[in-house]
This record gives structure tokens, sequence and C-alpha cells, in this order.
């Protein structure tokens, strides 16, 4: 991961008279390099997710309610409002720590704390509709015959159309590898 680093104001260099500064990318500088992601733990917000760990993962409402008509409803009504806490049981922080940088940059990277799989959840319930392609993406290159069944539920459950219309074609190319397995684990319980 890219990690950018967080210079604080004292190590700025100081402009002596604000006629020296030669341009606007010189005047934004500061903001440049003082920038706190949102997925870094010292960033802050007016809303608070709290984790399924009760970690906290800060936001900022005006940029949630741009990329999702559901925390536009919910900021718009009563859950966060007054509060301005969220809380989401069932995701971890590094997963809404990631929503969140996604909502604010449009950027992802999936890993082992963030995986496609509970993006893609997180991307379903608040109607994150780009967020939920680039998941569906990233799903796309892990199918093979192993994975076929577990991806074909995710599919299915979470309303992923680029998804399942990727799974059929490989079902239809690759039957002869897929049916087996795939007609195995029909036949378990515990699917």
């Amino acid at each position: 991961m890219n990690k950018r680093k967080v210079v604080g104001v004292h190590h700025l260099p100081r402009i002596r008279d604000f006629s020296e500064t030669p341009s606007l990318s010189n005047d934004l500088f500061f903001l440049r390099n003082y920038e706190v992601s949102p997925l870094c733990k010292d960033f802050r917000g007016d809303i608070k997710f709290v984790g399924s760990n009760g970690e906290e993962v800060y936001a900022h409402k005006f940029i949630l309610v741009e990329r999702s008509m559901v925390f536009r409803g919910m900021f718009d009504v009563d859950m966060g409002k007054e509060s301005g806490i969220v809380k989401c049981p069932d995701v971890g922080a590094p997963v809404l720590r990631s929503m969140v940088n996604f909502c604010y940059t449009a950027d992802i990277e999936f890993t082992e704390e963030a995986p496609a799989v509970e993006l893609l959840k997180i991307a379903h319930t608040y109607h994150i509709d780009y967020l939920k392609v680039v998941c569906e993406d990233q799903l796309v290159g892990d199918i093979d015959k192993e994975s076929f069944c577990r991806l074909l539920m995710l599919a299915r459950k979470y309303d992923a159309k680029l998804l399942s219309e990727e799974l059929e074609e490989y079902f239809r190319v690759s039957f002869d590898d897929v049916y087996p397995v795939f007609a195995k684990r029909l036949c378990r319980d515990d699917l």
C-alpha cells in the first residue's frame, strides 16, 4: 500500500511574505502534504462508524450522502443525525475504513483485513453502486471450479449482476470441469 507521509505544521517551510507565494500549487503545498487519509486512524469527521470490535471509523456526512442514497436517508432522518454514530456490529473497522476511503477517493485496495467479499456486502447494504461493481470485478478474477459455488451464492445474495453473468459464462464454458464439483457441493448439507 502506498503510504503518504503526514507532515505536521511545524515541519513545513515558513513563507515570510505572502508575495513570495509563486503559484496556486505552492499555496496548496500544506494541504497536499498534511492530508490525512480516511485510511489513517487519526482521521476525524462528523460521523462515527462503530465496527464489530468497537473500533471507531470517522467520515464526513457530506461525502457519504453523495455516494449513497442509504446514507442520505439515514442522515436526513434519525439514525446518526443526532448522535453522529452509526453502529455496524457485523463489520470490522478495516472494512469500514476501506469503504469510507473509497467514498472519498474512488480508490480501493483489497487486503486480508478488507477483502472484496466483505466490501461487496457493505456496498450492497449501503447501496454504494460503484464500490459494488469494483468488488464484483475483483471477485470475477477469483472464479474457478473450487470457488464457483461460494461466489454463485454471494452473487445471488447480494444481487451482484456482473459477477452472476461471469459465473454463468464460466459455467457454460467450463461445464465439464465445474459440474462435478458443483454437483458434489449441491449434495452436501453444509453449503
